[in-house]
């Protein structure tokens, strides 16, 4: 447990592959504004689909990776509202 406290409040290392970082700063771009809810990720994750055209893993855990560092953990939905609109940009813009 401790790790994801870390992990979600403190300062990690966003995992963004060299053919992603477009990808990652596009969907930034598309982060709603104001609070994070727990709507916000399939919100959020519907329109970077839009945006983007990528779907399923490639899509999902992209943005895991970049969010948490990670490849496996709890739901998004849950976490991005605790990792907040400052950290996620900053991380998304590595």
């Amino acid at each position: 447990m401790a790790s994801w406290v870390e992990t979600v409040f403190g300062e990690i290392t966003p995992l963004v592959d060299a053919e992603d970082k477009d990808f990652v700063a596009t969907a930034a771009t598309l982060l709603p504004a104001g609070e994070l809810t727990g709507e916000t990720w399939s919100k959020w994750a519907n329109a970077v689909k839009a945006e983007t055209g990528r779907k399923g893993r490639g899509l999902f855990m992209t943005l895991r990776k970049a969010l948490t560092g990670q490849e496996h953990g709890p739901d998004m939905g849950a976490l991005l509202p605790l990792i907040g609109r400052e950290r996620a940009l900053k991380r998304l813009q590595g």
